[in-house]
């Protein structure tokens, strides 16, 4: 089976770099999975910029140091698919409630994405790609797929 390639939505890396619970340990899972191997990453070019922005509070420069090194921890293992102007004009022309989430739709169409995994509850369902929770995500892998990431007891 050819690995999944599947692009993370801001609030999953979010959950995992500042361990953001109850929703840590799911994109933990998808992280160090991406870090063996086992799925292809990415991230899209213009949401590092949110991610450090969140992750530094407004831009708090006190926080900028650590950020950064967590953000070039997150690159030995995470792809990022570089956002172009026609993706954004693209995404302008369209009429998406939550423009963001266009624009996440269409990169992933782009790369030719599996999956995207958000925590996004408000996340548009569309038949043209699959959209997962961590949790789900997991589920459906071992329901569809056979595939089980179940902790083993010792």
């Amino acid at each position: 089976m050819a690995l999944q390639k599947l692009l993370v939505d801001t609030n999953v890396v979010i959950d995992f770099l500042l361990h953001r619970d109850p929703f840590y340990e799911k994109a933990r899972l998808l992280m160090l999975c991406g870090r063996v191997g086992e799925f292809n990453l990415w991230i899209a070019s213009s949401q590092v910029t949110d991610i450090i922005y969140i992750m530094t509070d407004g831009g708090k420069k006190s926080k900028v140091p650590e950020t950064l090194e967590k953000l070039r921890a997150l690159r030995t293992f995470v792809n990022v698919f570089a956002v172009t102007d026609a993706d954004i004009d693209k995404m302008l022309a369209a009429s998406w409630s939550d423009p963001e989430d266009g624009l996440l739709i269409n990169l992933a169409l782009k790369m030719r994405a599996d999956a995207i995994i958000t925590r996004d509850a408000d996340f548009p369902e569309t038949d043209l790609i699959r959209v997962h929770d961590c949790a789900n995500f997991f589920e459906w892998l071992k329901d569809e797929k056979g595939l089980s990431y179940d902790e083993i007891p010792y």
